[in-house]
């Protein structure tokens, strides 16, 4: 019985701090452009770094977003998280060439000034296969992970 107390006396000291945080302070600019591109957005979720800001948020149409901001506002990278429905046709189709039979299940594309990518994770019944796309369809295999045996 000492023991569940005692638990739960911890679990109370550590999990306090959680709940007195206070947002992190997001400066007006970034607020601004932010709440222009995205007005639907209802509950973003900031994070602030030593050179940036970054935002999570979610779309109703169940697609995820990390966007990265610097402190004059500009975004600088972002990150889409969706599944297959959301993916280019001209993507999906080169996709579906050179891997034919695999499903695929998850997509993250990734943008900046420097660069515009695909991260798509394709499977099927023996093999996770972790691939990258650019935006005309050259596709590298990044990793292939054998599933687990187990049940």
């Amino acid at each position: 019985m000492k023991t569940i107390y005692f638990s739960c006396l911890l679990m109370l000291i550590f999990a306090t701090p959680m709940f007195g945080r206070t947002p992190y302070a997001v400066n007006d600019k970034v607020l601004k452009n932010f709440k222009e591109t995205f007005p639907e957005v209802q509950q973003p979720v900031w994070n602030s770094y030593d050179s940036y800001y970054e935002v999570y948020f979610t779309k109703p149409d169940r697609t995820s977003y990390r966007i990265d901001y610097n402190f004059d506002g500009d975004v600088t990278r972002s990150f889409r998280y969706y599944d297959e429905a959301s993916l280019s046709p001209f993507i999906k189709a080169k996709v579906n060439e050179r891997y034919p039979g695999k499903k695929i299940s998850g997509i993250t594309e990734i943008s900046s000034n420097a660069e515009f990518y695909y991260y798509i994770i394709l499977e099927d019944g023996k093999n996770i296969y972790n691939i990258k796309s650019d935006a005309t369809g050259n596709i590298d295999l990044e990793k292939r992970l054998t599933k687990s045996l187990w049940p």
